[in-house]
């Protein structure tokens, strides 16, 4: 939905607002819809009384629909809000909800991770001491599948433990489960009380359930739609427009070097996006404009985009400046396991390219070969099986690996791996500073290259 279509709902709400709504999308985009809803249906001294939340991944429907049929205390519209209900949600979309469990963990949005797991168990009818006691690293594939909707990496399961971890810290339960979606398709259908709104907010539904296609027939469905390349990346007009609404609501606008630098760092997830945003905006404080100095000293980078200029540094033989890289890294909170692990992927990406190089571009490559170029002459000549092996690679990424391999010998690559292996395993025994190490491996390979 554009600025202009939630302008126009929230006009045609004030009017005659609908039943019931559902807003599906990034939780930072629905619900600032669902607040500037409730601020146009009620006003703000009978809102105490008149409006209601409720966290749907635990609440049941029977409280809730009882709720609507009791009417607000103060005159005019009682509003009913529920977060997150799993109503939506379907033993297909698992997959779905596991990737969002796994990038939320990863963006440190560790709370949200929690809930969505604890949500799978419960769908997948676990009890809480099966939770509790399982070995994530033994648990067969077929019960994994059942819990995911998919298999598990390694990676993956280690990722799974720190999260059951984070619920036990935190007493956090899985609850019951029901699918209790036909009592409020029977309760919709038979019609709402006179000046109840019912709104629901989700990030994750299953289109084809029938609860889906009842609330469009009698209310309204808001779908928040982002563009993405095949990377998995957001597209440039999707991150300009989630900036300009931000900049937007905040009265501040951005330099066109800041906006070149937001697009780089932006990454996959737009609710990562947004909460940079605003950290950004709050580290601008009173200035109306923001340039690119604010985004390098506050922005965090989701798209790894750094990784870019950390191999020029090193095909150029830049140690100073890999270093700062790396030292900008850690202040903004990287953990040095992460970063060894970035690193060694693209070094493992350049020994590919280093191989198309002598093997498939041989004579056809030089380093003033343009994008333009790359991209209709030589990327067709890969085969399905390398284009399998850089794993989905952005042609433009695919193009900067090319770049930095031409200047970098096969053996230096090779024996970098082996380095960053060796590195690991000092790392995970505490054997030394993993800063120290880290740098000392990046001015050996400068040395090298």
């Amino acid at each position: 939905m554009t600025t202009q279509d939630i302008d126009r709902l929230l006009s045609e709400a004030s009017k005659r607002p609908s039943p019931v709504y559902l807003a599906i999308g990034e939780p930072f985009q629905t619900e600032s819809v669902a607040r500037r809803l409730i601020e146009v249906l009620v006003p703000p001294q009978r809102r105490s009384l008149n409006v209601e939340t409720y966290d749907g991944r635990v609440a049941a429907v029977g409280p809730i629909l009882d709720s609507l049929r009791t009417p607000g205390l103060f005159p005019g519209i009682k509003v009913i809000w529920v977060r997150e209900s799993s109503l939506f949600l379907s033993s297909e979309k698992r997959s779905e909800i596991t990737a969002a469990v796994l990038t939320a963990w990863s963006d440190d949005r560790h709370a949200e991770a929690a809930d969505k797991l604890l949500t799978l168990a419960a769908m997948a009818g676990w009890s809480q001491e099966r939770f509790t006691g399982v070995d994530w690293g033994e648990l067969p594939d077929s019960a994994t599948a059942e819990l995911l909707g998919r298999s598990a990496s390694r990676d993956e399961r280690g990722t799974l433990e720190a999260i059951r971890a984070y619920c036990m810290e935190r007493n956090l339960s899985v609850g019951d489960y029901r699918d209790e979606s036909g009592l409020l398709q029977d309760f919709l259908r038979a019609g709402m009380p006179p000046n109840a709104v019912l709104l629901f907010t989700a990030s994750t539904v299953d289109r084809r359930k029938r609860i889906v296609n009842v609330v469009r027939e009698v209310g309204t469905v808001l779908e928040f739609a982002l563009s993405r390349e095949r990377s998995g990346a957001l597209t440039a007009e999707s991150v300009d427009a989630l900036v300009g609404q931000t900049m937007t609501a905040v009265g501040k606008r951005l330099t066109a070097g800041a906006q070149r630098l937001i697009l780089q760092r932006a990454g996959t997830d737009p609710g990562a996006l947004h909460m940079e945003l605003e950290k950004l905006c709050l580290y601008a404080g009173e200035a109306s404009v923001i340039d690119d100095d604010h985004v390098r000293a506050s922005f965090r980078d989701l798209s790894g985009s750094w990784i870019f200029d950390f191999t020029r540094a090193l095909s150029q033989r830049q140690p100073a400046v890999a270093v700062r890289l790396l030292r900008a890294l850690f202040e903004q909170g990287d953990h040095p396991l992460r970063l060894l692990a970035l690193i060694a992927r693209e070094l493992r990406l350049l020994l590919l390219a280093r191989d198309c190089l002598t093997d498939t571009f041989a004579g056809k490559w030089n380093p003033r070969v343009p994008f333009a170029d790359f991209r209709d002459r030589l990327l067709p000549l890969l085969s399905d099986e390398q284009r399998e092996a850089f794993g989905g690679l952005h042609p433009y990424a695919l193009y900067q690996s090319v770049q930095h391999a031409s200047r970098m010998h096969g053996a230096v690559l090779r024996r970098a791996v082996l380095a960053l292996h060796e590195l690991d395993i000092k790392f995970k025994s505490s054997r030394g500073d993993p800063r120290l190490l880290l740098e000392a491996f990046v001015l050996d390979l400068c040395r090298s290259a």
